[in-house]
């Protein structure tokens, strides 16, 4: 009897040891939990839809096969802030669960491509577009390849439909390059584009900078960024070799006015 009371006193022990350690990992439990949640709150989803080489740095399939191609500076500085979605369409099936969306010289979308984007925007989505009319992203492609990135934006159905029209100045001189200034931000480009608005019935309502290189517009609930430029993600136009270097930094904001941009929209869309 003396042993049996004594095991039971033994497990009595193991018993409240077991409970103490329960009420200890309780607190530990909570804060990976809300670990967790903030680097879920810390990093938005992102769906991107582009035809530039951003995922694969330009490489063909002999280099997805070998992987020796790479994701572009500009793909891995928006992949280290959110979580990246790759979109083959701009359907309603798509989009159902896309809060953030990045048009960045996408494909030609279809009629019913179209409609259901607009739909998206309007029942509460946010997306930033970057159209390019003259886009220069070299190319390892033939011209009329279908891998190649895209010379001109094919989404004017959808920017008619917002009331605008992306166009392209005309510039004296040969110089191509131009470094935009877009509020505290220095953006340095190829051939960039601008805004005008246009004499239809606009189905949402856009306001432009002052140079006409950005817009803004209100679709119902949801809301978009129209930037008049893809090129600017282009690593040679904003790491560049000086700066960076040596520091570390960017020569140019391009990225960070970028990512400013998506910040935005993301505010714009949990107010």
């Amino acid at each position: 009897m003396k042993r049996i009371s004594e095991f039971l006193r033994l497990d009595d022990r193991r018993v409240l040891t077991a409970s103490v350690l329960m009420l200890l990992l309780i607190p530990v439990l909570a804060l990976i939990t809300m670990s967790r949640e903030a680097q879920e709150e810390k990093q938005p989803k992102l769906a991107v839809m582009t035809t530039l080489p951003l995922y694969w740095s330009g490489g063909g399939l002999e280099d997805m096969v070998q992987s020796s191609a790479t994701p572009t500076p500009a793909y891995e500085r928006l992949d280290a802030k959110y979580q990246i979605a790759l979109l083959d369409a701009a359907d309603e099936k798509s989009l159902q669960s896309v809060d953030l969306l990045l048009l960045a010289q996408s494909r030609a979308l279809s009629p019913s491509e179209f409609a259901d984007l607009d739909s998206w925007v309007r029942g509460g989505g946010h997306l930033l577009i970057l159209a390019d009319p003259a886009l220069q992203w070299e190319s390892n492609f033939p011209l009329g390849d279908k891998r190649r990135p895209l010379f001109t934006s094919l989404l004017s159905p959808l920017f008619g439909h917002w009331g605008l029209e992306l166009a392209l100045p005309i510039t004296e001189g040969n110089e191509k390059q131009m470094i935009k200034k877009q509020d505290q931000y220095n953006i340095r480009t190829v051939t960039p584009g601008m805004w005008q608005v246009s004499g239809n019935q606009a189905a949402a309502q856009c306001s432009l900078s002052k140079d006409a290189f950005i817009a803004r517009c209100t679709v119902g609930r949801g809301s978009a960024i129209l930037v008049a430029d893809a090129d600017l993600l282009h690593d040679a136009l904003w790491g560049g070799s000086g700066v960076r270097a040596i520091s570390g930094s960017d020569d140019f904001d391009n990225m960070i006015w970028t990512e400013s941009l998506l910040m935005e929209l993301w505010s714009h869309g949990r107010s």
